[in-house]
């Protein structure tokens, strides 16, 4: 195994380029292209040999472990819940997107459940949900720097609450779209998250600990190499943003993109979508994102 990758000679970019060209079928690889705020342009790969120093804010820390969250959606309210989780966890998957408005059955839920093991996306925050899970983590013995979650935080006290998750680096309070009318808008993304960057900043945060209460949520595409493409050139636009704003700790230029699998209502048959999905996680995983969902698609009786 450890002589597998210089077994065989590398591809150089013509190689490479002809790839792409041919799996676009007639798109000008240009497309691709991504003008960064400063505007230059980023290319949808590079070569190890062309030593991009950037490269790291590519991927954020997954150039080392290149770990990801398979994630399954799940709402409290489901008289099943707590079952369907736990088969899932035993499955594979190691995150949940938690569905619905009403959260006061997320405790049954998320019985004999290690918080600290998975990440948790909620839909709506309070005080009350906030404190309970943290009391949860802390009964678990879970540290505070592994637990992972999202808890949407809008209102002027995010400065207070921020105070109190100092200690809590890995849960999110501020979720970015790039969506527009069912379509993806990358520049939004970027327009959005300069916004949300100056909202909590003018709230009280740092600008270090703004970058690390946000998170970035992009509905995927059945365009495998744009997918891909996006999210890595996303990494390294966004990192040009964090860039002007000075921030003290590097890894301020990082963020946590969640990738989500997207069904058409035109789909040709319902077997399509099991394929879809499919190429849309490659490309999600390939592009770097932290977290995946996957809506389970409808498919015919027997």
């Amino acid at each position: 195994m450890e002589n597998l990758f210089t077994a065989f000679s590398a591809a150089d970019r013509a190689q490479w380029e002809a790839i792409i060209a041919k799996e676009l079928k007639g798109a000008d690889p240009a497309s691709l292209d991504v003008k960064l705020a400063n505007g230059s342009v980023s290319k949808p790969f590079h070569l190890a040999a062309d030593g991009a120093a950037i490269g790291e804010r590519r991927r954020g820390v997954k150039r080392s472990d290149n770990s990801w969250r398979a994630r399954v959606e799940i709402g409290p309210w489901q008289d099943n819940a707590n079952d369907l989780l736990l088969e899932a966890l035993m499955g594979g998957m190691d995150g949940v997107q938690v569905t619905g408005d009403v959260m006061d059955r997320l405790p049954d839920m998320l019985k004999d459940v290690l918080v600290g093991a998975i990440d948790i996306q909620l839909p709506g925050s309070s005080r009350t949900l906030l404190n309970w899970i943290l009391k949860k983590a802390k009964a678990q013995g879970v540290v505070d720097q592994e637990l992972s979650l999202f808890i949407p935080w809008p209102d002027e006290h995010v400065a207070e609450v921020n105070e109190l998750l100092r200690t809590y680096p890995r849960i999110r309070l501020s979720e970015i779209t790039d969506s527009q009318h069912r379509s993806s808008v990358p520049s939004l993304a970027i327009e959005r998250g300069r916004a949300e960057l100056d909202r909590l900043m003018k709230a009280g945060l740092s600008v270090d600990d703004a970058c690390a209460r946000i998170q970035f949520r992009f509905r995927l595409g059945d365009d495998l190499f744009y997918e891909a493409a996006r999210l890595r050139a996303f990494r390294e636009a966004w990192a040009n943003v964090v860039d002007g704003y000075g921030p003290t700790h590097d890894c301020s230029h990082a963020t946590w993109i969640e990738a989500v699998v997207d069904y058409p209502a035109d789909a040709g048959s319902a077997y399509d979508n099991v394929i879809r999905a499919t190429l849309q996680a490659i490309s999600g995983i390939t592009g770097g994102c932290n977290g995946l969902t996957i809506p389970a698609p409808v498919l015919p009786e027997g």
